[in-house]
């Protein structure tokens, strides 16, 4: 399989242009087309995630940090299972995901001699589409891999199947791309945000083991940084999975970039305690679905520190790729998820089998809590409308 980006067509690609310079920003896409192919071995691997001729490698982020256990996928069955299991995780990483899992699904049925007809290739994508129902990235990314299918079939003979892998490798590997480029620019006007000499809390981890770059609200963190602003991060924990003290502290201690972890329950409290200190503070977060009027679903947990932020007249800020945004749906479903992760802790049982439980995946912050969101087309403050976008 031959893994190689068409940089190119995506330079001819004037619908994607005319978006980026929805705010008049000039964007030098060569410089990151060349990080690109540094960070990726010519797009071969990132943070979380190796390609391969006959399978991907996922990096298991439920053993982080404490061990690093990659995950082989040779199809988009196990691809899925890896998902729905949070080996993967990660509205943009998500979406990667499924695309990938599209080829490799493909690939072994080509492999098998299995001609990819319409009803194949939608037993492929339903398989994917059913793992985490809130993530609109992953429908996203499955809605564009069925357009390149569909294309396909409109020009080319479905006889030619060999090409058909390798158009949807293209695909593939170019939503990579633009999510990749799309963190860079999110990255850039979200630390724009961050004042210097401030402290900065987030939730969960929305850094590059959740997308296909340097992440969504990380990335503001991580620029701002870069950029010679000094700032401390407080990051909540992220129960039941503890994505923030796991997987944020992770990326923070490999960026040198200051921080503290506290439990979410403490997160009104510390806002307040760094108020009476006089600290510029501000809260960036990502999302998993963005409705047209700004109605962001995240990660448990980001709805009350929206609450928390907006009692203490503090900045919140979400941030997250323009894939995220839903204009079509008026609702967005919220995944509860198995009791088990709540009953036990790492696999140590705290609670006996017959506690009820309530495992919300997900939670909804409405657009009056959010102060700013930040896509890779700029800064959007409230009132939003997305229709257009």
């Amino acid at each position: 399989m031959f893994w190689k980006i068409n940089f190119e067509s995506i330079k001819k690609d004037t619908n994607f242009f005319a978006k980026l310079n929805n705010n008049n920003e000039i964007v030098n896409l060569n410089e990151i087309i060349s990080t690109f192919e540094a960070e990726t071995e010519g797009g071969k691997k990132h943070t979380w995630f190796r390609l391969f001729d006959d399978y991907i490698e996922f990096l298991d982020q439920r053993f982080l940090p404490v061990k690093e256990n990659w995950v082989k996928c040779r199809d988009e069955k196990e691809v899925a299972y890896a998902i729905r299991e949070m080996i993967v995780r990660g509205a943009p990483a998500i979406g990667i995901s499924a695309a990938f899992g599209v080829v490799y699904g493909v690939k072994k049925r080509l492999q098998n001699k299995v001609k990819i007809t319409p009803d194949v290739f939608s037993d492929i994508t339903t398989e994917l589409e059913r793992t985490r129902p809130t993530a609109f990235n992953l429908k996203k990314a499955l809605s564009d891999m069925e357009e390149e299918f569909h294309n396909f079939v409109e020009i080319s003979s479905l006889d030619n199947q060999d090409e058909l892998l390798q158009r949807l490798t293209d695909r593939a590997i170019k939503i990579w791309f633009y999510d990749f480029m799309y963190c860079y620019l999110i990255g850039k006007f979200g630390a724009e945000l961050i004042k210097d000499d401030s402290v900065v809390f987030t939730i969960c981890n929305t850094g590059s083991l959740a997308t296909g770059g340097w992440g969504t609200a990380f990335s503001a963190i991580r620029f701002a940084n870069r950029i010679g602003k000094k700032i401390e991060v407080i990051a909540l924990e992220t129960r039941p999975f503890l994505q923030g003290s796991r997987l944020t502290a992770w990326e923070l201690m490999q960026n040198k970039i200051p921080f503290h972890i506290i439990v979410d329950s403490s997160a009104a409290f510390s806002i307040s305690q760094m108020k009476r200190k006089g600290k510029d503070i501000c809260c960036v977060v990502g999302a998993d679905r963005i409705l047209k009027d700004g109605t962001t679903a995240n990660k448990i947990g980001t709805f009350t520190l929206a609450i928390s932020s907006k009692y203490f007249d503090v900045p919140f800020y979400v941030l997250a790729p323009s894939t995220t945004i839903d204009n079509v749906s008026e609702k967005i479903p919220i995944e509860e998820r198995n009791p088990k992760e709540v009953r036990e802790f790492f696999g140590v049982r705290v609670l006996p089998d017959d506690v009820p439980v309530f495992n919300f995946a997900f939670d909804i912050t409405p657009p009056d809590l959010i102060s700013a969101i930040v896509t890779e087309k700029g800064i959007f403050r409230y009132p939003y409308d997305f229709s257009q976008l």
